[in-house]
């Protein structure tokens, strides 16, 4: 379990109201960007770290998220992973437009993206791509104060929003104001804040295998959906992904399901940036291995009981039931932005559900605390006796498809 940083620095309006949080990537308590990677790693690190440890709706507190994005992402289509809703594309100032970039701005202008053009100053000298920008960050640190009022003129004809970026006075606030910016953020207003959250380790092979399987001409949803639910910390991923691009009312019963929802292009390129962080980070935790035995133990009770529709249901709760443990929180913090079927959450929540039973087997034996265990196995037609046969099994797969993920040459 490793430490993740995120720094987040506010953006107030006239009235001193935040109204969005800019996210910057760090990788330690350090309130700085050392430069060791290069800004798209960066940002694919920053937009992992956001949705997956964090909680993109813990961090900008209902307000929005501005997040920079070079040229290489943009075309790649990174930005569409998270809705226009949430957040705001900053443009580095340094990306040259050709056709083709200007025309993937459009289409983002079609989508409802707002786009923001970042560190302005007198200098910029792409104007072409003012056409596509609708908020300019102006840079006050490195504009005197007749190039700003140029600058401001020149983006008030072209009705371009306008934020006051690097504000550090009262005066600066006062003359911004004054001249019609919109927005405004500085050291004036608050530093860039360092967060701090767990990250789940990531047993990386299995990110190869699913890229393996994505890149075949005809993906297979029920091999991937395999290769995931063995893996606890790609299952939470792919549900958290799952839930921003879901339709309001829905419902996840199964890994397959989630992914029918995401659909390939767009899991294609989450994974390829949670791979960058799972080079980071390869550490192991033996609570993987609970997860294992749990998910194959209940397979086995819903294959022998009156559960046997439910065999994907109860495995993906076996898988799910350490996050608690793994991310240090409590459960209902975790589900709450989790698009599970109600009677997944409340199974996990410890509450009375047609699954209650099934995992209260699992765990019972697992703890070899038997009292409950024969009238549970009763009320879902399950022999009790044959537990120990399926947990002898479940340990077995579980230490195979272990080793399994950790060789080198996996055949």
């Amino acid at each position: 379990m490793n430490n993740v940083y995120i720094a987040r620095q506010p953006i107030f309006d006239a009235e001193y109201n935040v109204v969005a949080y800019e996210l910057l990537y760090r990788d330690s308590l350090e309130n700085v960007f050392k430069g060791n990677i290069t800004d798209d790693v960066a940002t694919s690190l920053l937009l992992v770290n956001s949705y997956f440890n964090f909680g993109i709706e813990n961090l900008v507190s209902g307000t929005r998220a501005f997040v920079n994005f070079d040229k290489n992402l943009i075309m790649h289509g990174v930005p569409e992973l998270v809705s226009h809703e949430k957040m705001t594309i900053e443009v580095l100032e340094t990306v040259a437009p050709d056709p083709k970039f200007l025309k993937k701005l459009a289409h983002l202008n079609e989508a409802g993206y707002t786009i923001a053009l970042d560190d302005f100053d007198i200098n910029y000298p792409y104007e072409e791509m003012l056409e596509y920008i609708d908020l300019v960050k102006v840079d006050f640190r490195t504009n005197t104060k007749e190039d700003l009022a140029l600058i401001t003129h020149q983006l008030k004809l072209r009705n371009i929003k306008l934020l006051a970026e690097k504000v550090e006075t009262k005066e600066e606030f006062q003359w911004a104001k004054d001249h019609g910016y919109d927005y405004f953020q500085g050291y004036y207003f608050a530093k860039p804040s360092v967060e701090t959250s767990k990250s789940m380790s990531d047993m990386g092979l299995n990110y190869v295998r699913l890229m393996q399987e994505l890149n075949e001409p005809e993906p297979d949803f029920k091999k991937m959906s395999n290769i995931i639910m063995v893996d606890v910390s790609l299952t939470y991923k792919l549900l958290k992904l799952a839930n921003a691009n879901m339709k309001p009312f829905n419902e996840i019963k199964s890994i397959q399901q989630g992914l029918a929802i995401l659909g390939v292009k767009n899991f294609k390129r989450w994974l390829t940036m949670a791979m960058m962080g799972s080079m980071i980070n390869q550490e192991t935790n033996e609570v993987y291995k609970y997860a294992l035995i749990r998910s194959s133990l209940l397979s086995s009770i819903a294959r022998n009981s009156f559960l046997k529709n439910a065999e994907d249901e109860l495995s993906l709760l076996g898988t799910l039931s350490v996050l608690d443990v793994i991310l240090e929180m409590r459960m209902e913090d975790i589900l709450e932005n989790l698009p599970l079927a109600k009677n997944l959450k409340d199974t996990l929540l410890g509450k009375n559900t047609e699954f209650t039973d099934a995992l209260k087997l699992s765990l019972a034996y697992e703890k070899a605390e038997f009292d409950d265990v024969e009238s549970s196995a009763s009320r879902i037609g399950y022999d009790w006796k044959s537990l120990p046969e399926h947990y002898v099994s479940a340990i077995s797969w579980a230490e195979k498809t272990y080793r399994s993920m950790h060789e080198k040459n996996p055949q």
